[in-house]
């Protein structure tokens, strides 16, 4: 076991403060929900006889939701509950998502280009915040979903084969190191961060002091990839520059197997992100969603089978 101390990056001169962020955040378009509505109006969002979902709404809108909880947060304002908010509207919408990839392919299994277009990315962070703020129940739920998407190719050709995302395939290795019974045959990109192997290795070590050079040597690597996107250029914390998502998601599974978190004295983990997040209530749907949720039952009978744990987690989805 390799124990010796990691070679620090220190934090990269060109972090985005702040203030920088919230002002990138800010300037995000808004979306409406008018899919959605159409959808739960009656009104047949596709041509010929398929009943296509409502996958245009509900996640675009939580996903700018989250981005003004996250704004809250880094201003130190409560954040929690609106980020539950949001992320209730994520996890909905990356299941319909998922229900319609999978319907798709059983009604067109001759298509040349069948669907992918799940952002597997978007799904990992959902998952990783879902467990931050105490919904371990619904994270873990995610996770098992994002596998079986990877598993199955829904995802984005580009965002998995071009922009090669370590920090995200670290949380999907750590929460499937966790539960123990979820798995994906990763390319050789997620395995070129040694900081993350050596984390990967040890996160469960009863001794928290082990974790901290690592962590830190983390939390350096973070600022040095928290930059924007470019056409040529991808960053692993370029959608969350200034939230330690990884570290939290460590964190709350170290707490949920019992085992004491390390002190981070680091620019990144401060406050709100120097403690645990408020643990939130369960989410309930609001008459939007449920609306929602009654016409795709009746369109689509086998909705909640096809959606359960029990499906999700079979050998089909699985390596």
């Amino acid at each position: 076991m390799k124990t010796e101390a990691p070679v620090r990056l220190g934090i990269a001169k060109e972090w985005p403060s702040r203030k920088r962020v919230i002002g990138w955040l800010d300037k995000m378009t808004p979306w409406t929900m008018d899919q959605a509505i159409a959808y739960n109006n009656g009104v047949e969002l596709g041509p010929g006889p398929v009943r296509t979902l409502p996958t245009a709404s509900y996640g675009p809108v939580g996903h700018r939701a989250n981005v003004r909880a996250e704004v809250l947060a880094l201003k130190g304002k409560p954040w929690e509950h609106a980020m539950a908010e949001a992320l209730g509207y994520q996890l909905f919408g990356h299941q319909l998502s998922f229900f319609w990839h999978r319907q798709f392919r059983l009604l067109f299994p001759d298509r040349p280009q069948p669907l992918r277009l799940m952002n597997w990315e978007g799904m990992t962070e959902v998952m990783a915040m879902s467990i931050v703020i105490g919904w371990t129940e619904r994270g873990v739920y995610q996770a098992y979903l994002t596998h079986a998407a990877l598993n199955r190719g829904y995802q984005l050709v580009l965002s998995y084969e071009s922009r090669h995302r370590c920090a995200h395939a670290f949380m999907l290795r750590l929460i499937a190191a966790y539960k123990g019974d979820m798995s994906h045959e990763w390319p050789s990109f997620a395995q070129t961060e040694p900081i993350y192997e050596f984390i990967l290795e040890q996160w469960s070590a009863s001794d928290p002091d082990l974790l901290v050079p690592w962590l830190l040597a983390a939390c350096d690597r973070h600022t040095h990839q928290a930059k924007p996107d470019t056409q040529k250029a991808f960053w692993d914390c370029s959608s969350f520059p200034q939230t330690p998502l990884e570290i939290l998601l460590l964190f709350r599974l170290r707490s949920l197997i019992g085992l004491k978190n390390p002190q981070l004295e680091h620019p990144l983990m401060a406050s709100p992100f120097d403690r645990a997040a408020i643990q939130q209530p369960d989410y309930i749907p609001d008459a939007l969603m449920m609306a929602t949720l009654n016409r795709v039952r009746e369109d689509w009978p086998e909705f909640d089978r096809r959606l359960s744990l029990e499906e999700i987690r079979d050998q089909e989805f699985f390596t």
